[in-house]
């Protein structure tokens, strides 16, 4: 387990319970897509301290998509002109709706103890519901409408396209709303209970002086707390999310995600490769867990200046496409990561629609495993740049940070000391293999979790899923009894991007590709990334054959990326990993 446990990795397409409108924009329809959200960036481009937030008027909003909407039901032929106006205008208050939702979010997350921001994002994100109703009634008009509109503009839905929400299921989907409200605010938590007395956690844990014993004693409490008011949250979004797939046609909710992130894979097949690293990876974790290798990691200060500078200089020479997204992050401010107290943990990439800018946040240290954390987040940063946030794939999504993480410090060899490469190395190489450890326990644990039947939904119940799943893919034994069954309410995606988790482990395998063929051959992984950037089908399986990687599916997939670890090990740690 890395140090940041806490670390987020959002998404950068909004996923949330938006039922099949979502489907469809991020199924076979996204060059339609692309071509929507692209405009000409640079003509309203102001850098990110200077972009200003308006709350939406949420009345005027309905208003303006109500109009449209009853404008397309009764338009002619004649008046396409008329009506595409007032769809361009939807879509543009829809994106301006977003751009003050992200912008909230990020300064909420920027200041947690901002109260009104605290206030602006749990507004928006109460909202959101409601514009996508409204989105959607309007594109199910125009469709039908004898007015003629441009493909592009009806984002895939067709004259036959009728995917209205009914009543119950826009009633579900507030109601899912509603209860991930209460779960951030629940992940704002930091006071404990210690020796009978109520301390602040994070401030507790900051002492330099507090000994293994002591931190071990308060993140057992804090992850007992946290536990306590989360899983029963999660018990109803279970049963909440059940019910919506069932209103919305799919046989399980695992399912309806499967086809919202438009996967090419099944669940089966999901199953089928867990069950392989299970039975190859989980042995290999523990032996090498056993030469306790964060006792050699240090965590040597990183200013947030020479921690920009030095993603610049790593990624420099991958390519054209990617120098020119690291410019126009740093020209125009489009990242946060500075350390602070007030911040929110994790990392994560957005979008800032209205401008057609990405923005990557990191809850940093000030130390070098930020780097680690701020090359992820720039991969999302390069894809969503590139594509205009239209890759529909969260598995390509997912492969670009991840081979951007492999590729930045690869070539961040020659840029630090010897010491301080192979430190940040062993912190790669314990992060990598914890995928194989803690996200495929993560993906087991929510497949069998939505599998329990209402009456065996209960927190006794989920907590034992948690240590038995924790234990199977290679969590220690010994330590089992303490953190594992509670920890799995701080992993976020399982409450707001549920099914995300395995995008993680499948794209690591492709990601692990690119570095490889980036070792073989100076410039091929990078030459492969910008190839992979530049998508033709926005299908991870379809686009890893065309670049010549394999389906991570493939038999002995997880022996070959283990055996690579070693060899990774043997030239570049040697001795070093095992030294006392």
């Amino acid at each position: 387990m890395t140090r940041n446990e806490q670390t987020t990795r959002r998404p950068i397409l909004r996923v949330a319970a938006l039922g099949l409108a979502l489907v469809l924009l991020l199924s076979g329809c996204t060059d339609i897509r692309r071509l929507l959200l692209s405009r000409l960036r640079g003509g309203d481009m102001v850098p990110f301290d200077q972009m200003v937030y308006e709350r939406p008027d949420m009345d005027a909003l309905e208003e303006l998509f109500t109009s449209a909407t009853t404008y397309a039901q009764s338009a002619s032929g004649k008046d396409g002109d008329a009506l595409t106006k007032q769809l361009n205008e939807c879509w543009d208050a829809y994106d301006d709706f977003y751009t003050m939702d992200t912008l909230a979010s990020l300064h909420a997350d920027i200041d947690q103890s901002d109260e009104d921001w605290a206030a602006e994002h749990e507004f928006c994100t109460s909202a959101e519901v409601r514009i996508e109703e409204w989105l959607d009634r309007l594109l199910v008009a125009c469709a039908a409408s004898d007015a003629p509109v441009s493909a592009r503009l009806l984002a895939g839905y067709d004259q036959q396209s009728d995917y209205r929400y009914s009543d119950r299921a826009l009633e579900l989907m507030d109601r899912e709303n509603s209860l991930l409200l209460d779960y951030y605010r629940v992940m704002q938590l930091d006071e404990i209970r210690l020796d009978g007395r109520t301390v602040s956690y994070t401030e507790y844990i900051a002492d330099p002086a507090l000994s293994d014993a002591d931190y071990r004693a308060a993140k057992l409490a804090y992850c007992r707390a946290v536990n306590e008011a989360a899983a029963p949250i999660y018990i109803e979004l279970i049963k909440v999310r059940r019910e919506l797939a069932k209103e919305l046609s799919f046989d399980s909710y695992e399912e309806y995600q499967f086809a919202v992130f438009g996967r090419e894979y099944t669940p089966d097949q999901v199953r089928s490769y867990l069950d392989d690293v299970a039975g190859t990876a989980a042995a290999y974790y523990r032996s090498f867990m056993a030469s306790d290798p964060y006792s050699q990691v240090s965590y040597d200060a990183l200013s947030p200046r020479k921690l920009v500078n030095l993603l610049g200089d790593a990624t420099a020479d991958m390519g054209k496409t990617v120098t020119a997204a690291y410019s126009f992050m740093k020209d125009y401010n489009l990242y946060d990561v500075d350390a602070g107290v007030n911040k929110a943990p994790g990392a994560y990439t957005t979008y800032l629609d209205s401008y057609d800018a990405p923005f990557c946040y990191v809850g940093a240290y000030g130390d070098v495993e930020d780097f680690l954390d701020f090359a992820h987040e720039f991969g999302h940063f390069a894809d969503a740049y590139c594509n205009y946030n239209a890759t529909g794939s969260l598995d390509l999504s997912e492969t670009y940070s991840q081979a951007m993480a492999n590729l930045a410090l690869l070539k961040s060899k020659d840029l630090l000391t010897a010491g301080g490469y192979r430190n940040l190395l062993l912190l790669h190489l314990l992060s990598n293999l914890s995928i194989y450890a803690e996200q495929t326990a993560y993906a087991d644990f929510e497949t069998r979790a939505f599998a329990l039947p209402d009456e065996a939904l209960t927190v006794e119940n989920l907590n034992a899923l948690a240590l038995e799943t924790s234990l199977r893919f290679g969590a220690d034994a010994t330590a089992g009894e303490e953190v594992c069954p509670y920890y799995w309410t701080q992993v976020s995606h399982l409450f707001d991007y549920p099914f995300y988790v395995i995008s993680y482990c499948v794209s690591a395998d492709a990601a692990v590709q690119i570095l490889e063929k980036e070792m073989e051959t100076p410039g091929a992984g990078a030459a492969i990334y910008e190839d992979l950037l530049d998508w033709e089908e926005d299908a991870f399986l379809s686009e890893l054959e065309r670049v010549g990687l394999e389906s991570p599916f493939a038999p002995g997939r997880a022996a070959h990326n283990l055996a690579l670890v070693d060899r990774i090990v043997d030239a570049n740690l040697g001795g070093y990993l095992n030294a006392a």
